[in-house]
């Protein structure tokens, strides 16, 4: 579902689709907006590296299958990586991977690159029952993992700077749906909702670096 703001798209009823690099299979999940940004999920045969990406883009990517290897080491299933412009280096392991992907312009100021395996740091309290592993923040912009345990509910609130999600299990829910494991959702600046689960769910958010209008 797309539209002119909100974005949602439930990954599992997305069919992949070649691309015209041999080894690259893709599911498009935002294609590059007017600011720059494009969502999607790749699916890498092995030995494969992922796509160029225009001067000045950088990455963020999700591990979902398989392995990853970077400069700084491999990254297997359940990972993320940052990757600001000029250190856009990954490739599939001997097996191949499935990654989601986001891409854009990165901030000349925000340099930093993160290679990090989820189950090697702790989970940090959060508001109420939450869980949260921070992965990068600059200047408002914030990226981390929030494990929601069953029957937890959020207060009421407003996105500012808009907010981006990505279920990674479970089933994530608000007053507009239910988004199950594999649903990617966008929010545009002051955007509002009331999430809540009914089941386990962990879910990777992005907040802040949407176009503020």
């Amino acid at each position: 579902m797309t539209t002119e703001n909100h974005r949602k798209s439930d990954t599992a009823s997305v069919q992949w689709t070649k691309t015209d690099r041999a080894g690259i299979e893709r599911k498009q999940l935002m294609p590059a907006s007017k600011d720059g940004f494009e969502s999607a999920l790749l699916r890498l045969a092995p030995d494969t590296s992922i796509p160029a990406r225009p001067d000045g883009w950088g990455v963020e990517i999700i591990v979902l299958e398989g392995d990853l290897v970077l400069a700084e080491g491999t990254l297997s299933t359940g990972a993320y990586a940052r990757r600001p412009p000029g250190h856009v280096d990954a490739r599939s392991g001997s097996t191949g991977c499935t990654l989601f992907l986001r891409s854009g312009p990165f901030a000349k100021a925000d340099s930093e690159v993160v290679h990090s395996q989820f189950d090697d740091h702790p989970w940090l309290p959060g508001q109420g029952k939450l869980e949260v592993k921070p992965l990068h923040s600059f200047e408002g912009e914030g990226t981390a993992l929030v494990h929601w345990p069953p029957g937890e509910r959020f207060v009421p609130h407003q996105h500012w700077g808009g907010e981006e999600v990505f279920v990674l299990s479970g089933t994530f829910q608000d007053e507009h749906g239910n988004y199950p494991q594999g649903t990617w959702l966008q929010s545009p600046h002051l955007s509002s909702h009331h999430p809540f689960v009914t089941e386990d769910t962990v879910i990777f958010v992005k907040t802040g670096h949407l176009p503020i209008k």
